[in-house]
This record gives structure tokens, C-alpha cells and sequence, in this order.
């Protein structure tokens, strides 16, 4: 295998602050700035340390994760059947600015609301619906730039639980992950550039990006299978069968070199490395051990930590390696959760909105701190921008805790 995920960030990181400096990354878009959940920062979580709640706001029902950019935080919610894109502040907790249009908060076995995460760049906001409603708005104003139907544009079937893949601009396009391996608009001004046929229905996870050379070419999650196409005209360059019950692959894969990748999904199917090249896919592994309904794990000094199992089932958190899908460790009946990470300190938000915060570490599970940070249900990640936690709940609270 060739250079491992760890090195390649280290190449494409921000870099270390200076001394006395406070290194502070946006979070502009789903799992952060490297799309990993892994996020570079100057915070080291202690057991002394204190987090305090700074605001709340409401943002309406939905699974949608808050992106923040300077001082604007976006979220996305549905009430009384609209969906809603809000703009925050994102130290104040202020309203903005808000916009909304009708779609039905369609629950289904959840409470329903958009699941998709809004992504920003630059001046831009980028949100898709449920419905495969796309918008761009003006990051500052709300103001309507363009939108793009999906459904009715280019006559895709809607996924059972409605689209949920979140928007992944690189370069001016808009990469989205819809019909049988993905969609491509201009960000500049919501031109279709290609699309891939209905055979199959899309997957819940979001487009992902390859990394070194092999960068110009995107991973895509249908009902049935994982599939590498080609970011320039949507050509699909090979596949990899990966079929769960209900078609439901909704957690993203977890890249581990810049030539393979761990694919995962609940419902007994389990979890398996895919080594690739540039023509062909090959399944080295899997493993029924682990089975990451929704949330993808995060990847440190080569081990996986992630939540193992259906919600409803008494979910486990995990330490396994990416390499074999050994399993390190397991802490029993953690609950249905989100992590993302900070340098090697893991953040899981559980379920029922409490934080706990651990080093990485493959002997056991030691915690550092526990702490609930709002109420109700939480299957959204959390998002750090410096010592700012912010959270949501299905209801549409959004809590801003700072770490002191």
C-alpha cells in the first residue's frame, strides 16, 4: 500500500500555530475541513477542563450538521413543512438571515428534516433537500443565487429515506450524490456539467474526494455498491458490490491510503477494506465485527475508532485496525453516536447528547471528561472551531459550549 492518510494531512494541514497562537479551523462543510471528521487544533481536553454553554438557538427538525465560516454558522431544519436554511452567529448566536422552501418534513421511522449538510465556499452556502431540491444562497445575505432540481430535471428516483449526501465542492463544481454514481453542477451558476443514469438508487453517504494522484477522482455510495468516477465527466472508473438490507449505505467511507479505502454498513452487513488502482477495486477483507449504521469512524496512527451497530441495539464504540479489522477494544452499550477528533483526542456525542472525550489509544478506553450538552436526540456530529462546540438535536436546538 501506498502512503497512509495521516501523512498526506500532514502535507495538507494548515501547519503548527506559532507560539501563543491560537490555531482556529472553519468547519465549512460535512466532517470538517479534511471531510474526515479530524481537525487540526490548538484545544487539549483535560479532566480539569470546563465547558460552559455560551447560546441556543432552533433551527427546525432535522439531522442536518451545523458548518460554520468566520462569523457565520449555517444549519438546515424543517418547520411546518418547509425546509429552512438559517444563518447564525456563530459567537452570538444571533439570527442572520433565513431561507426557506416547501418540502415535507416526511418522518420515517425518524423524525424527518434534512439530513443533508450545507457546504460553504468562499462567499457561497450550497444546501440539498430531501427531495433533491439543490440551492446556493449568498453567504452573507441569504440571497437566492441559483437552485437545481433534481427529481424533476433529471428524473431520478427519490431514495426511500430521501437524499442525504452532503454537497462537496472542489474547483468550482458542486459534486453530489445522487442517481447511480453522482452529480456535477457549476458553482458559479448551477449548470448541469454531467450526470450518471437511474439504474441504481443513490446511497445516503456524501461524495468523498481520492487523495495524491489520484485526487481527480471521487468515491460514490449507491444501494448496492461503492464506485470510483472521474470528477471531470462523471465516466464511472470501476465497482465494488457492496449491498446492505434496504439499501441503506449511509456511512461514508473512511479513506486509509491513498489506495484503499473501509467501507461499512449496519444491519449485519459489517465492514470491509477495498484496495484499488486506477481500473479495478479488490475486497481484501470483511468483517461482520463492526457495523457502522450511519456514522463513519475517524482514522488515528492506524486505528479506526467508530460506533459499532444498529440504533435500537445497544451500540458499542470500537477501536479496531483499518489493516485486518482486528478489533482493540470495545466499550459496551456506548449508544447511538457521532465522533469526530481534535489531534488524537476523540470527541463522541451520544445519542442522548452527552459528550465524552478520550485519547486515542489502542490498549483501552480511558475517558477524559463527560458532559450533556443540550437534551433529546443527537445523531448529528458535533463540530469544533477552536474551543467552540457546537451541537444539535433532532428538534432543531443548536448549543454553542466553549471549552475553557
Amino acid at each position: 500500500m501506498k502512503t497512509w492518510l495521516w501523512a498526506v494531512l500532514t502535507i495538507c494541514s494548515l501547519g503548527q500555530p506559532l507560539l501563543g497562537e491560537e490555531l482556529v479551523q472553519d468547519w465549512k462543510q460535512w466532517r470538517g475541513p479534511h471531510r474526515n471528521g479530524m481537525v487540526e487544533s490548538s484545544l487539549r481536553f483535560t479532566a480539569q477542563s470546563r465547558i460552559e454553554t455560551s447560546w441556543e438557538g432552533n433551527v427546525g427538525t432535522g439531522f442536518s450538521s451545523p458548518v460554520v465560516s468566520a462569523s457565520y454558522l449555517i444549519a438546515m431544519g424543517n418547520v411546518d413543512d418547509y425546509d429552512i436554511v438559517t444563518a447564525l452567529g456563530a459567537q452570538s448566536g444571533e439570527k442572520l438571515w433565513e431561507f426557506k422552501y416547501a418540502s415535507p418534513l416526511d418522518p420515517n421511522l425518524f423524525e424527518g428534516g434534512p439530513t443533508s449538510t450545507p457546504a460553504i465556499h468562499e462567499e457561497r452556502v450550497v444546501s440539498l433537500g430531501r427531495q433533491g431540491l439543490v440551492h446556493c444562497l449568498d453567504l452573507k445575505t441569504g440571497e437566492l443565487l441559483w437552485k437545481y432540481d433534481i427529481v424533476k430535471s433529471l428524473k431520478y428516483n427519490i431514495p426511500t429515506w430521501g437524499f442525504a449526501g452532503s454537497p462537496l465542492i472542489v474547483d468550482g463544481h458542486v459534486f453530489l450524490n445522487a442517481g447511480s454514481h453522482g452529480v456535477c453542477l457549476n458553482l458559479k451558476d448551477g449548470e448541469l456539467l454531467w450526470a450518471s443514469s437511474n439504474d441504481e438508487e443513490a446511497g445516503y453517504s456524501s461524495p468523498l474526494q481520492l487523495l495524491g494522484e489520484q485526487s481527480n477522482k471521487l468515491l460514490m455510495m449507491n444501494a448496492k455498491s461503492l464506485n470510483a468516477v472521474d470528477a471531470k465527466d462523471g465516466d464511472l472508473l470501476w465497482s465494488q458490490r457492496w449491498i446492505t438490507r434496504y439499501g441503506i449505505n449511509a456511512a461514508d467511507p473512511l479513506l486509509v491510503s491513498d489506495d484503499s479505502v473501509l467501507v461499512s454498513s449496519g444491519y449485519g452487513k459489517g465492514t470491509g477494506l477495498v484496495q484499488f488502482t486506477s481500473g479495478e477495486a479488490e475486497l481484501l477483507w470483511r468483517t461482520r465485527a463492526v457495523r457502522t449504521q450511519m456514522s463513519p469512524g475517524v482514522l488515528i496512527e492506524k486505528a479506526v475508532y467508530a460506533i459499532d451497530g444498529d440504533e435500537g441495539d445497544s451500540p458499542q464504540l470500537v477501536c479496531f485496525s483499518p489493516m485486518t479489522g482486528e478489533l482493540y477494544w470495545s466499550q459496551e452499550e456506548f449508544g447511538t453516536g457521532t465522533l469526530v477528533a481534535a489531534n488524537n483526542q476523540i470527541l463522541v456525542l451520544g445519542g442522548s447528547a452527552e459528550l465524552t472525550v478520550f485519547e486515542a489509544n489502542t490498549k483501552e478506553f480511558q475517558p477524559i471528561l463527560t458532559k450533556k450538552l443540550t437534551s433529546g436526540k443527537c445523531w448529528t456530529p458535533l463540530v469544533l472551531v477552536g474551543n467552540r462546540i457546537y451541537s444539535r438535536n433532532a428538534s432543531g436546538a443548536v448549543v454553542c459550549s466553549v471549552v475553557q
